[in-house]
């Protein structure tokens, strides 16, 4: 079995991504509530508050005067009447937040004159609600309608009624507004539909309405926020039975009357103003509105957020696949912001609301997901990259190398000082036809060579350019910097000739075979950098300084190390040498004075 590619690994490992996070970002909701809370700060802006809707707050002040809540139910009956006051200037509808749907236990006379007071007025509307549970008559967990409550029975011929219940999104935010709900064969309207149809006059809500049970809100007023008042807040309860208090300043208005107190445990977090909360009388005014200024706003099913996550995840991998980490981060940020503006387009022209945030922060994971696979690849290749030059160069000196960059630069070379060694194995062609039937024992018993040779290099500092068939080059300051580094290329040359004697041993003793090798020494300028085209390069010197350490090594004798008289004069003091005279170089226009090396101090 053939091993993977890295390319293929990299197709595999997008593959298996994708479709983790399709399945983390559509079927479990990753990031859901950060994205609400994105398309609170670019969704929800205050507007102005339509003039017909006021709240009148079951406050503070309200409770001061009248007690502890619940009251007696002739209070709100009062506060009826006195609304109604002046037949041609009332409210067109009284819609009252607070459930009433039991009969009174301790204060019937409350509920007789609540009912005379709706009989009288025909503009109030009351709330009701639908508890929701587990049926424990079937064995599913799923909740469902046990009940609706309605006010008690006495009042209900003389008030419409709608539902009060709100919409919790997981965390626990009031973003959308339930329209109706279906229970018993019966549509039953929402508490700001029903009020909103008397204050229109008509039996039947808009068509929207008729199509949809949920719609978005788009909230207008502010909240009370720190004890302050609501946009929608016009006055405390309390004011109503005040001499001076004029009802006929309501005419033809919504009237929104609810508990205002916090103690009355009515409020909840909504998205506009930084998630302040706001009093369950508020949110019933702003829904109003919405439904009056015909701002009918509708989630974008979740099959379109998550078509649109799926096509970001899998066009970002497959861009990122064949195309620069550059070019897709720069394609990533301008898809990222024209899809920002095409949301906020759907939202004001189409009356839709797309996810904001999933859609480019997957472009953002796909990014992320491309660095880190970019840089694990560049910590693999530099890994590879070790493990190669340690095979060639002391390893002590391969991690300054591959950090200075020259490992893989493209430099054409830079001209630098260096020692050049170069050793030739005397008598390999005639060991090669002995052995010409057991071509491993040739490479067996050259790299017992090469072992020596290499391992000589290393232990004084210098690195192996290359093996070159039986012959090996390496280099002393060539790669990286190296002090004294003439002496410690003649040290390792002298090395080998002190380990000659034990490798050419052992090689007898396994394969009856006597080799030997000579080595050249030279030092001077050089080229030293990658060389050779893009597809092959070879990290390597050049100039005449390798080749008159070539040619030495040519001129040198079995076991024999000659150096150069540069190498002499700067180490004559440290080493012991004779001169052999001048001998003729090929390449030379004049013979360069030859010294064999005896010993080093």
């Amino acid at each position: 079995m053939k091993p993977l590619k890295g390319r293929t690994i990299k197709k595999l490992v997008s593959i298996i991504i994708t479709i983790v996070m399709i399945i983390l970002l559509i079927y479990f909701g990753l990031f859901e509530g950060f994205e609400y809370r994105v398309q609170d700060i670019v969704f929800q802006q205050p507007g102005l508050i339509h003039p017909d809707i006021l709240v009148i707050g079951i406050d503070d002040d309200a409770l001061d005067r009248f007690g502890p809540f619940p009251w007696p139910r002739s209070v709100m009956a009062e506060a009826i009447e006195i609304l109604n006051t002046y037949d041609d200037w009332r409210p067109a509808v009284i819609g009252i937040d607070i459930l009433y749907v039991n009969y009174s236990v301790f204060f019937p006379e409350g509920d007789y004159a609540l009912i005379e007071a709706a009989r009288h007025a025909g503009n109030v509307v009351l709330a009701s609600s639908l508890e929701i549970g587990i049926d424990r008559n079937t064995l599913s967990l799923e909740p469902v309608i046990l009940n609706h409550h309605v006010p008690f029975s006495g009042i209900l011929p003389y008030v419409n009624y709608g539902l009060i219940n709100g919409i919790l999104d997981p965390d626990g935010v009031i973003r959308n507004a339930l329209l109706w709900e279906r229970y018993q064969e019966e549509t039953i309207y929402s508490f700001p539909v029903a009020i909103s149809m008397m204050f229109q006059g008509t039996d039947a809500p808009a068509p929207f309405i008729q199509k949809n049970s949920e719609m978005f809100i788009r909230y207008t007023g502010l909240p009370s926020v720190g004890g302050g008042n609501g946009d929608f807040y016009w006055f405390s309860f309390a004011e109503i039975f005040e001499p001076d208090f004029d009802p006929g300043m309501l005419s033809d208005m919504i009237v929104l009357i609810g508990p205002y107190a916090i103690g009355m445990m009515d409020h909840y977090p909504v998205p506009i103003y930084r998630g302040a909360p706001m009093h369950g009388v508020e949110i019933h005014a702003n829904v109003i509105q919405a439904i009056l200024d015909e701002s009918f706003i509708l989630h974008a099913p979740d099959w379109v957020g998550g078509l649109i996550i799926a096509v970001f995840l899998i066009l970002g991998m497959i861009l990122g696949e064949f195309t620069d980490i550059r070019v897709v981060l720069v394609a990533f940020v301008l898809v990222g912001v024209g899809y920002y503006f095409t949301a906020q387009f759907v939202y004001t022209s189409h009356d839709h609301v797309l996810p904001v945030l999933r859609p480019p922060l997957t472009l953002g994971i796909v990014a992320l997901y491309q660095l880190v696979y970019g840089y694990s690849l560049h910590v693999y290749e530099k890994g590879k990259l070790r493990s190669t030059f340690k095979k060639y160069v002391d390893p002590k000196l391969v991690d300054a190398l591959i950090e200075s960059g020259e490992a893989d630069s493209n430099n054409i070379g830079s001209k630098k000082d260096i020692a050049v060694i170069f050793v030739d194995v005397r008598g390999f062609t005639p060991m090669t036809e002995s052995l010409r039937g057991t071509p491993e024992l040739i490479v067996d018993t050259l790299n017992e060579y090469l072992e020596l040779t290499s391992a000589s290099v290393f232990n004084n500092g210098g690195s192996v350019d290359k093996f070159i068939g039986d012959a090996t080059m390496a280099l002393f300051n060539g790669f990286v910097p190296l002090d004294d580094y003439v002496y410690k290329a003649v040290n390792a040359a002298w090395d080998m000739v002190k380990g000659a004697d034990a490798v050419n041993n052992l090689i007898k003793s396994k394969y009856g075979i006597d080799i030997g090798f000579g080595i050249g020494v030279h030092c001077g300028s050089a080229i030293v950098g990658n060389l050779g085209p893009s597809f092959r390069k070879d990290y390597t010197a050049i100039g005449d300084t390798v080749n008159t350490a070539a040619r030495l090594e040519s001129n040198a004798k079995r076991s024999q190390v000659l150096i150069s008289r540069d190498v002499y004069d700067l180490l004559k003091d440290r080493v012991q040498a004779e001169s052999i005279g001048e001998i003729p170089l090929k390449g030379k226009s004049v013979p360069l004075e030859v010294f064999a090396l005896t010993g080093v101090s």
